[in-house]
């Protein structure tokens, strides 16, 4: 009767105890947007990139900014950062956004140092 009680219910027991699995986040969209805000009033260099195609620059760019890219599957992480290549003025603020669909996924601030420069810091997005 043991027997039969355990080989009837350790297998019950493993299937209702495993967790439901979230979605496959291959699934959901890959609609990536980039986005920087703030009060600094200098330009920034903007750098964003992929495991498969490398780096996309873009120079001189004023605040509020954001650039939407639709990656394909074979994408696997993606990346921003920034750098100003005009200064502001000190203790200004930029934070750089990284959205999946409309969620926050990723977000790094800065603050501009005395002479007014700025480095927002690269962050990442696994897949």
């Amino acid at each position: 009767m043991k027997k039969l009680l355990f080989t009837l219910i350790v297998p019950f027991a493993i299937l209702v105890s495993c967790k439901k699995k979230d979605p496959d986040q291959n699934t959901l969209s890959r609609k990536i947007r980039y986005e920087i805000t703030g009060n600094f009033t200098g330009k920034f260099d903007v750098i964003y990139s992929d495991n498969i195609n490398g780096a996309t620059r873009i120079a001189n760019v004023a605040l509020p900014w954001s650039k939407e890219v639709t990656y394909e599957s074979k994408v696997l992480s993606v990346g921003i950062g920034a750098q100003a290549s005009t200064t502001g003025a000190p203790a200004q603020t930029a934070t750089i956004k990284i959205y999946r669909d409309e969620t926050v996924v990723k977000t790094t601030s800065a603050t501009s140092g005395s002479l007014g420069e700025m480095v927002l810091p690269t962050i990442s997005y696994i897949f």
